[in-house]
């Protein structure tokens, strides 16, 4: 077979741009320090790659769903802690004026406070995250709890909710952790304030309204002293409740973590490059495209007086 002029100076031609692309693809990935830089480099990789980084950005939102919530969940327990505290100031009030020897005196006493703890309650109830009422079930921007006793209290113990005692609603929110995972974000007024086993607020009501009017009604002062009592042991259970959800946001946040280095870990052994590898790469390649054009230089310089 003649191998022709035109033939050597295509071959020396297409060995030049593959010595050259070698080189600049080395050259580049220093220069990104990644290994892939487009699909076209290893589709298998790319696909790899990309999956990864969904993944890594899923898990970023759970980390900051889970951190919201934590705050949340927090400040929730913070003022249950502080209603659990005046529960006690009450239920020692309480037993000052429910054995049927309190004075005047006592009693005027212990209405003042009872007054002072029933609003400090309301207060507790209507605490905010972020301009949001934590205890309003989902109906977070409306204030859920009236500060201010009522008076003139229904004769009997309203539902958890009704509006007399209550504005906002029992539904709960809730907040992704992970793939298919949730968890309840909230506890509504009406499942620590006003229900499901007392309505704290009107018995406070309703037990101040005695003490003013009807100081010798020891019957019904007995009454709203044992619904206290469980009124008491109702937020004692939201605690709980809630101190069990803190629990599992921190598991979920120890799982998100360790999902995330070793999502980073594969990412980076497989995207990252090796400096001393590539380096040692370049040096060969750099070599390989000047040896190239070198022998492609003398070989142009060749002619039929040559073989003569």
């Amino acid at each position: 077979m003649r191998i022709t002029p035109n033939i050597t100076a295509q071959n020396s031609l297409y060995n030049i741009q593959k010595s050259r692309s070698q080189l600049d693809s080395i050259q580049e990935k220093l220069a990104s320090e990644m290994n892939y830089n487009r699909p076209s480099d290893d589709p298998v990789a790319a696909r790899l790659l990309t999956g990864i980084a969904d993944k890594l950005r899923a898990n970023s939102q759970y980390d900051s769903n889970i951190t919201k919530a934590n705050n949340w969940l927090k400040m929730t327990d913070t003022a249950l802690t502080s209603m659990n505290k005046t529960m006690d100031l009450i239920k020692n009030v309480t037993s000052t004026v429910s054995g049927g020897s309190a004075d005047s005196t006592t009693m005027t006493n212990a209405i003042s406070q009872l007054t002072a703890l029933r609003e400090q309650l309301a207060d507790l109830g209507n605490t905010q995250v972020d301009n949001q009422y934590i205890f309003a079930g989902t109906n977070t921007t409306v204030k859920p709890f009236d500060r201010t006793v009522n008076s003139s209290p229904p004769a009997t113990q309203p539902a958890p909710l009704d509006t007399t005692y209550y504005s906002g609603n029992d539904q709960v929110n809730n907040v992704e952790i992970d793939a298919g995972a949730t968890e309840k974000l909230n506890l509504p007024g009406s499942s620590v304030l006003t229900g499901p086993d007392a309505n704290v607020l009107w018995s406070l009501d309703s037990l101040i309204s005695t003490l003013k009017n009807n100081p010798s009604d020891l019957t019904t002062i007995q009454a709203r002293a044992n619904e206290l009592e469980s009124g008491a042991s109702q937020i004692q259970n939201a605690q709980v409740t809630n101190a069990t959800r803190i629990k599992r946001l921190d598991i979920m946040s120890t799982m998100q973590a360790n999902t995330k280095n070793s999502l980073e870990t594969v990412y980076s052994n497989v995207q990252n490059i090796d400096y001393a590898k590539l380096a040692v790469e370049l040096q060969q390649q750099q070599t390989s495209f000047q040896a190239t054009l070198s022998a492609t230089a003398k070989i142009s310089q060749m002619s039929l007086l040559d073989y003569l």
